[in-house]
């Protein structure tokens, strides 16, 4: 049922809609009704509708005025108004604050019937789908946040932690994915995501010796589905209680000596991932982990460094900008005022004394 407010100051007209809704048993409930435009605003705030039927010409306050304001209140709300008048001015100001239709005096059921059955094909279904599309969005984030989670466990040899981690996941994937062949789907990429981060600190180990396609796809319910998840996953926390190797350590050395020799040129995430022969999200948990924040701040943080050298030695801002790896002068610019809080510039001035 969805919550209706009339607002009109003929107290036969509220009491006409009403009996309508009523008598047509129509998907409505009447949680409140006023008599003019102060009133209306009290009711709408307090009952929150997901209607509002007004009358365009009511005592305190008109009734566009007070769509306008009820809108701040409720910003679901739909909104329909009645009136004998129908002038233009009022028709746009009406279309410009979104109000679903109109209601020609004197209504009828016919004409409330109308209106009503538009704002549910326009309006109402319209936002079921976006809550549920928004919904559905939320619960992606979070899954890819317990993901992001669950590798860091993994790599930092967290075997409690990523038990945690994955069931979570698994709970969230769960509600995110109702139908057994989807459900299959995903949680199966889920799995073989974290056997690749795996596989990476274990070069002897085979893929297909951990997880496989065609046994997920044998599970005729969801319940063996997530038992056959979970005994993967059981697999590779066993592999972390065993495995407490410094290969990752070692490698962030070999990176973090490389980008102090390279940093003036154009080095991303995916060239080093190859240099190392590592999976690129993998190295991005990894570096973050070893050093302390993501590669592209820490790279950022070392051109700025630099360039601040080479303001104070008395380069000009323009061949800083080149000399640390910026072809775009500006956003050198704004890149140094962000992480020293001066442009190159006052910061050149504030050394040499200019």
């Amino acid at each position: 049922m969805y919550r209706l407010v009339v607002i009109d100051d003929e107290y036969i007209v509220v009491e006409g809609i009403r009996a309508m809704i009523a008598r047509k048993r129509m998907n409505y409930e009447v949680v409140g009704c006023a008599y003019d435009g102060i009133h209306a605003l009290e009711v709408i705030q307090e009952t929150k509708p997901d209607l509002v039927i007004t009358d365009i010409r009511i005592p305190g306050m008109d009734g566009l005025s007070m769509i306008e304001q009820a809108k701040e209140l409720c910003e679901d709300t739909a909104f329909i108004v009645i009136s004998g008048y129908m002038e233009f001015e009022y028709a746009r100001k009406a279309l410009q604050l979104g109000v679903m239709g109109y209601i020609d005096k004197p209504i009828s059921i016919d004409k409330l019937n109308e209106a009503l059955e538009r704002v549910e094909k326009e309006y109402f279904q319209t936002r079921e789908e976006k809550n549920i599309f928004e919904k559905n969005r939320q619960r992606a984030d979070e899954l890819n946040s317990i993901m992001e989670k669950s590798i860091h466990c993994l790599i930092e040899k967290n075997a409690g932690e990523f038990a945690r981690c994955t069931q979570s996941a698994l709970d969230k994937l769960d509600e995110m994915y109702p139908e057994l062949t989807e459900y299959r789907r995903e949680t199966y990429k889920f799995v073989c995501v974290l056997c690749d981060i795996l596989m990476e600190s274990k070069k002897n180990t085979q893929h297909e010796n951990l997880v496989s396609f065609h046994e997920m796809e044998k599970k005729e319910s969801r319940e063996e589905a997530r038992q056959y998840a979970e005994s993967v996953l059981s697999v590779l926390g066993k592999y972390i209680e065993a495995d407490k190797t410094k290969r990752g350590h070692g490698t962030i050395l070999e990176l973090l000596s490389y980008i102090e020799a390279h940093y003036n040129e154009d080095i991303g995430l995916n060239e080093l991932a190859d240099m190392v022969k590592m999976n690129t999200t993998y190295l991005s948990v990894l570096f973050k982990s070893e050093v302390g924040m993501s590669y592209v701040k820490y790279l950022t943080r070392i051109r700025v460094d630099k360039a601040k050298e080479l303001l104070r030695e008395g380069y000009k801002v323009y061949e800083v900008s080149e000399m640390v790896g910026y072809n775009n002068y500006r956003y050198f610019s704004d890149i140094f005022k962000k992480y020293t809080g001066q442009t190159p510039n006052t910061y050149k001035s504030s050394v040499w004394g200019e």
